[in-house]
């Protein structure tokens, strides 16, 4: 083991590179951080050797790093600064956090972060042919009836038609285990969506999409995506007639009784668009790819998630150079 500012480093990572960019600390909010992704990246590492790289930073913007973002410039983040200290104007935070990894208190604190980060990504760039990069998803209706996305990076790294079929075959292989989940899943994905109720409530004093924070509001317009395509007509209706707590609920309750079972999907919600600066040097040299494992999979069954995770590398690897033959011939492909 290494210990390094921001970061550990396991082993030597000749072939394989495990990382956990999201998985430090959880400050000042319980869901900050990418529960278990730690968890399921050491079981893949200890089963198969490689390095593992552990982030040990808070992704909070004023208090640590969130190595999945590009860095900002020393102006940007000494103007962003105070508005994250005084959490002021959510939706010009929100924007903010959507491209950069951190803010800073002054030139210094500047430095000292974009050095961590630099450090992080030679660390990660610098060896395995193969880097895996582990993170967490909610166990929310807007990810159902996804139990662990597959991020490609289509424009770059794997074809999705190549891979289609692979997780076709790995998700016939798990029908067992995914069936045997499926009413512990839905109860989790039922108690985080009170939780996430509750938790605009307190926050505005009603569970009510006109008040509420642009980042909430997102995150609650997505859930009624998926309610509108899997929830039984009428209590749609209902709900799009009085926005309640209780037909929020009962919406979601009908939605996660329609019979989907949970399963693996590609590219069904993550797209794999932050982050790509850093990672687009290593796209024609290695193996690049991203998980998206569910908080219920890796907290209840983290050796299960690894196992699927394995299987996904073992066979999408030897594809890497037919996927890109094909883009060097056809870039349309």
């Amino acid at each position: 083991m290494r210990v390094n500012p921001g970061f550990l480093v396991f082993g030597d990572g000749k072939k394989m590179t495990w990382v956990t960019p999201h998985s430090g600390p959880a400050l000042e909010t319980p869901t900050s951080r990418d529960d278990n992704s730690d968890t399921v990246a050491s079981l893949c590492w200890m089963k198969v050797g490689g390095r593992l790289v552990v982030s040990t930073m808070p992704r909070k913007r004023a208090l640590g790093i969130d190595f999945n973002r590009d860095p900002p410039t020393l102006k940007e983040a000494l103007e962003y600064y105070p508005h994250f200290l005084e959490n002021e104007n959510p939706q010009k935070l929100a924007e903010y956090r959507l491209k950069y990894a951190f803010c800073a208190a002054d030139r210094r604190d500047h430095s000292r972060r974009l050095r961590i980060y630099n450090n992080f990504w030679s660390e990660v760039g610098g060896s395995g042919r193969t880097v895996v990069f582990i993170h967490r998803k909610f166990t929310r209706m807007k990810n159902f009836p996804s139990i662990m996305d597959i991020v490609a990076y289509e424009d770059y790294g794997f074809s999705r038609k190549i891979l289609a079929p692979i997780i076709a075959r790995i998700n016939r292989k798990y029908a067992g285990f995914l069936e045997s989940i499926t009413s512990n899943y839905i109860h989790a994905i039922l108690l985080e969506e009170k939780r996430a109720v509750e938790r605009v409530t307190e926050i505005y004093g009603s569970f009510n999409l006109g008040n509420m924070g642009a980042e909430y509001k997102s995150h609650i317009l997505n859930d009624l995506k998926i309610i509108k395509k899997f929830a039984d007509e009428k209590n749609v209706e209902r709900l799009i007639k009085r926005f309640t707590p209780k037909n929020f609920i009962h919406a979601v309750k009908s939605a996660l009784s329609n019979g989907q079972k949970p399963k693996i999907t590609v590219e069904s919600i993550f797209k794999g668009k932050h982050g790509r600066r850093q990672k687009r040097v290593m796209f024609r040299r290695k193996n690049v790819i991203s998980i998206e494992s569910n908080a219920f999979l890796n907290y209840w069954y983290p050796n299960e998630a690894s196992d699927m995770i394995l299987d996904i590398v073992n066979e999408i690897k030897p594809m890497r150079k037919i996927t890109q033959y094909l883009k060097d011939i056809d870039p349309a492909n």
